[in-house]
């Protein structure tokens, strides 16, 4: 995506709560020169008479600051998917399969979305 410098701009992906599937922005950080983040926030399209149901979309605001290309990666993680970040802090990453054990069906393995940003002069 091509944005101007100051200029505002939200990355939105789909998200499946009932499946207890979420979005993280992950490690590396994009460049803080070219893009701040500010913040994050859910719109959940729930059923009101099935308790548990709903889905919708994961929203990750963003500021370009300055000149420059950046890269924002967000990783999808389904239930149990993903270990880190939380009350221990650090970076949200894939959780490790114990050895010996089979991989998960594709759906249910954390996946990583690189999205480039490319701040441009006003």
């Amino acid at each position: 995506m091509q944005v101007d410098a100051g200029e505002k701009f939200t990355l939105s992906v789909p998200v499946d709560t009932a499946m207890g599937e979420w979005w993280y922005l992950t490690s590396p950080d994009p460049a803080p020169d070219v893009v701040r983040g500010l913040g994050e926030r859910e719109q959940i399209e729930a059923d009101e008479v099935v308790v548990g149901s709903g889905g919708g979309t994961d929203l990750f605001d963003f500021e370009a600051v300055g000149p420059g290309t950046t890269e924002i990666r967000l990783i999808r993680c389904p239930v149990g998917a993903c270990a880190g970040g939380g009350s221990r802090g650090g970076p949200v990453a894939p959780s490790p399969v114990p050895s010996g054990s089979p991989a998960p069906d594709e759906k249910y393995r954390a996946t990583v979305h690189t999205y480039t940003a490319t701040v441009r002069n006003p």
